[in-house]
């Protein structure tokens, strides 16, 4: 997949095994050195391929933890580099999920104003999602990627074995945005992402691959002629003003990919309210929603946590609040005018009706 950009085109390429196939990622790229950001976890899963994939090259383990997304902590990897004169003939090469490619993607876009930078997304929610569309958030404060800015790695490596080590919680992460981008396709991608999630193994099967390039294809649909955020692409935030609003709320302890699926339930939920979705329409996502709802004991947040971050969304333009509705497949909707009375209304409904299923 060749990704144009108006900062750099870029490639993703899926590569099984990738970690045995470091001739062929090197292949054709001029660079002196290169040096790695490693997921912590990544590498005691994968240590001895790592250590062979590295060989001598310097290389520093991070904790994957939203709180290495602090503006305070950055400095530790950017003398990391430094001090080990890193040049712009170099590469930074990454290894992790989403955390890692924010913390990477940010560093590799202000030191020197821009290095070359290589990404392995190891976790469902970066391969089928975050890997591309340029940007790279830090957190601020209790406010999740309020800093950012927009630059793409140069490659983009996915080998889906990564997923088949995910914890539960975490691979159910990405299936959240692999439903969202399904739900803002069509008809066609809304029946592939109900044969995919049909599947009794949705690590294995016949439409495991076939359904994450479908989802980086309705991205990059969305994204192609938008890419910084101005009009079209504000649409793909749809279950992310509820979801980053918990997700600051309960202190990073839902995950991203959980946080956009209630948030997605929250949105249908107020997008009923309003008369712009049906019931039928309703109640059929539900369906495809809830049996990914995590369990959450809403009694440690309340509504005004809520409200709160909601009122420092960076997608908010006026005095009112801001969130994303959908009236059915592919059909979605930017609305700034959302008061902090319905949102009130629609979650003690919302809480009230919310059901975990362990599955």
């Amino acid at each position: 997949m060749r990704i144009s950009s108006k900062l750099k085109n870029y490639s993703v390429s899926f590569v099984q095994n990738v970690l045995n196939n470091r001739d062929l990622v090197f292949r054709g790229f001029n660079y002196d050195n290169a040096f790695y950001f490693v997921d912590k976890n990544v590498y005691k899963l994968y240590k001895d391929s790592i250590d062979l994939f590295i060989k001598d090259a310097k290389f520093i383990l991070v904790p994957a933890t939203e709180y290495q997304k602090s503006y305070l902590r950055l400095a530790k990897y950017y003398r990391f580099l430094v001090e080990n004169k890193f040049t712009r003939n170099d590469v930074l090469i990454t290894f992790g999920g989403g955390v890692l490619q924010d913390l990477s993607g940010f560093i590799a876009s202000t030191l020197y104003r821009g290095i070359k930078w290589f990404f392995f997304p190891t976790t469902l929610l970066s391969q089928a999602d975050s890997c591309i569309g340029s940007k790279t958030s830090i957190n601020f404060d209790k406010s999740k990627n309020l800093i950012g800015s927009f630059y793409p790695p140069d490659k983009i490596f996915i080998d889906t074995n990564f997923c088949k080590t995910l914890p539960k919680r975490h691979f159910n992460s990405g299936i959240g945005e692999i439903i969202k981008f399904h739900l803002m396709s069509d008809e066609k991608g809304y029946v592939l992402l109900k044969q995919y999630l049909h599947q009794k193994n949705l690590r294995d099967n016949k439409y495991f691959i076939k359904v994450i390039k479908s989802t980086l294809n309705i991205k990059y649909s969305y994204f192609k002629d938008d890419e910084f955020d101005s009009s079209k692409r504000n649409l793909l935030n749809y279950g992310h003003c509820f979801g980053h609003a918990l997700e600051s709320a309960s202190n990073y302890t839902v995950t991203h990919g959980e946080a956009v699926v209630i948030g997605m339930g929250f949105a249908n939920l107020l997008a009923l309210k309003r008369g712009i979705m049906k019931k039928k329409i309703f109640d059929e996502f539900n369906d495809v929603l809830k049996p990914y709802y995590p369990k959450f004991y809403w009694n440690s947040i309340g509504v005004e946590d809520i409200i709160f971050y909601l009122q420092r969304d960076k997608k908010r333009v006026g005095k009112d609040l801001t969130m994303i509705l959908c009236s059915d497949i592919g059909k979605l909707y930017k609305f700034d005018d959302i008061k902090e009375s319905e949102i009130q209304t629609a979650y003690n409904d919302f809480v009230s009706n919310y059901v975990y299923k362990k599955r």
